[in-house]
């Protein structure tokens, strides 16, 4: 269980990998393909113990943070140095099976923000101030908690914001 949750939410946070050529054509939307490379893990329960034991399946108030790196690429062929950096957080709840996922994703100097399963993208800072998109396509590496992912974003027309 652990492990499908931990691909499914890779893969949601991986979704910013844009290049940044991409955000020079505003309302263009553009195929994204990257390998999402989990840095690390935490499993915490609600009373903040920490879990050592990453087989242990989450239960209900328990929070799992995930940091990982994003590539240019798949898995196979990919850049050598990340292009960002993201931070999931999942939250376990009693109302259902699968965690209320959230990422955060620094590229560039700007952020991306994106929820839920499948992931789409909910908010963005910078040259991603009000971009949309989703992932069309999310396979786990392996055994691994790692994942290539293909999303689609839609970047929005430059707005001042004041």
């Amino acid at each position: 269980m652990l492990n499908h949750t931990l691909r499914t939410v890779a893969a949601a946070a991986a979704l910013a990998l844009i290049p940044a050529a991409s955000a020079s054509a505003a309302g263009k939307t553009e195929t994204l393909r990257f390998f999402s490379k989990t840095d690390q893990i935490t499993h915490t329960h609600a009373d903040g113990t920490v879990v050592t034991d990453l087989s242990t399946p989450p239960v209900a108030g328990d929070r799992l943070d995930i940091y990982a790196s994003d590539f240019a690429g798949d898995h196979k062929r990919h850049a050598k140095k990340a292009t960002a950096s993201e931070h999931v957080v999942c939250l376990f709840t009693a109302a259902s099976p699968e965690p209320d996922c959230t990422s955060h994703v620094a590229l560039g100097g700007s952020l991306l923000v994106f929820h839920g399963d499948p992931a789409v993208v909910i908010g963005g800072a910078g040259k991603y101030l009000g971009a949309t998109g989703r992932v069309v396509s999310n396979k786990t590496v392996g055994d691994s908690n790692d994942s290539d992912v293909v999303a689609k974003i839609t970047l929005r027309a430059s707005k001042s914001v004041r």
